[in-house]
C-alpha cells in the first residue's frame, strides 16, 4: 500500500548550527518487510508540477539501524549509514566524482501511526581526513 506524505529532512554540521540544508517535498511512502520506504522530487510540493526530468527521483529506505539515500540527477549519489560498520559514499557531479567515507554513530526511529522520524549522526571524512560530524532529521507525515 501507497501513502502520499509530506517529507522534511534537514541536515547539519553538529559544530555550525547555521549550516544547514532543507528539503521539504510531497512524496510516496511504503512499508516493505520492515523497510520504511520514502520517494520524492526535491522541491515538489505541490506534486502535480511536471519536472523537465522524470528521473530524478530521490529515494530513501530507512530501517532502525540503516538509512540508504538515493539522490538522482545532476548530482547523483548514495549515502548508506549503517550504525554497524563504516560505509563508503561517490557524490558524482558534472565537474568529477568525489569519495566519501560514513561512520555513523546514532540512529534513532520514532515509528507512529501517521509519521516517522529518523534522527541520525555521522561523520563524514574524505581520503581518511575528517571533514565533519553532521545530524539529519528526516520526518515523513502522512496527508
Amino acid at each position: 500500500m501507497s501513502k502520499r506524505v509530506k517529507i522534511f529532512i534537514e541536515g547539519m554540521s553538529r559544530d555550525e548550527e547555521e549550516d544547514r540544508i532543507i528539503t521539504n517535498a510531497i512524496g510516496e511512502y511504503r512499508l516493505i518487510d520492515g523497510v520504511h520506504i520514502l520517494r520524492y522530487k526535491e522541491n515538489d510540493l505541490e506534486n502535480n508540477n511536471s519536472s523537465e526530468n522524470d528521473k530524478e527521483i530521490n529515494t530513501i529506505r530507512i530501517s532502525s539501524t540503516y538509512v540508504e539515500m538515493i539522490k538522482s540527477g545532476d548530482n547523483r549519489t548514495k549515502m548508506v549509514f549503517d550504525l554497524y560498520k563504516n560505509t563508503e559514499s561517490v557524490y558524482d557531479t558534472p565537474y568529477g566524482c568525489l569519495q566519501f567515507q560514513i561512520k555513523t554513530s546514532k540512529m534513532v526511529l520514532e515509528e507512529k501511526q501517521d509519521q516517522i522520524v529518523m534522527h541520525m549522526e555521522y561523520s563524514l571524512s574524505h581520503n581518511d581526513s575528517h571533514i565533519s560530524d553532521n545530524r539529519i532529521l528526516i520526518k515523513a507525515k502522512e496527508l
